[in-house]
């Protein structure tokens, strides 16, 4: 009985913390919410600039319609909004071809090509997973368009080097390499 009244005042004294030390535990607590302060402000600020960022998906092809009994073939782009962020393409002028590695070298697409029927209107608005497309009629009239810019653009510039530019209204332009079925029908001869 001795020992227990012993261990329990032993116990009481070492559980004892006087004034100066809760002082000194009480000033780390104004530190641990300024920091927890801080860290929710920039978890939150990059919340929300990250889902501010532009994201789109371009893919191309080439693909064959059948007009009137007869087989047309079409080079295709289509430019999807992967991101939250609404998207603007202002006219058929901000989807371009670029070549060259380090001298870049941009590349329009001729108006009389584009299919107005089959191409989305521009401008456009593309919100959250909408797509715009635009197609080009490779062969109009005794013209080969993808033979045609083979000539005359290609001629000095590495096929490697090619890329399908997209402008947005806002932001930096996306690039993407054209599709295999491009890139194999401007390497035949």
């Amino acid at each position: 009985m001795v020992v227990s009244i012993v261990l329990q005042q032993r116990i009481k004294l070492t559980m004892c913390i006087t004034i100066e030390e809760w002082k000194f535990i009480n000033t780390f607590a104004p530190w641990f919410s300024a920091i927890g302060t801080f860290l929710a402000v920039g978890v939150s600020l990059y919340i929300s600039y990250s889902t501010r960022k532009i994201a789109l998906a371009v893919s191309s092809g080439i693909f064959i319609f059948n007009e009137d009994g007869a087989d047309e073939e079409y080079l295709a782009i289509n430019v999807t909004n992967t991101g939250y962020r609404t998207v603007f393409l202002n006219s058929p002028m901000c989807i371009s071809f670029q070549v060259g590695l380090f001298k870049k070298t941009n590349i329009g697409i001729g108006h009389k090509y584009i299919d107005l029927n089959k191409s989305s209107g521009f401008p456009c608005k593309l919100g959250e997973n909408e797509t715009a497309s635009m197609f080009l009629k490779i062969n109009n009239g005794n013209i080969n368009w993808l033979q045609n810019f083979k000539k005359q653009y290609l001629h000095k510039y590495s096929l490697s080097t090619l890329r399908i530019v997209v402008y947005p209204n806002v932001g930096k332009p996306f690039k993407v390499k054209p599709d295999k079925t491009i890139m194999k029908e401007l390497t035949s001869p």
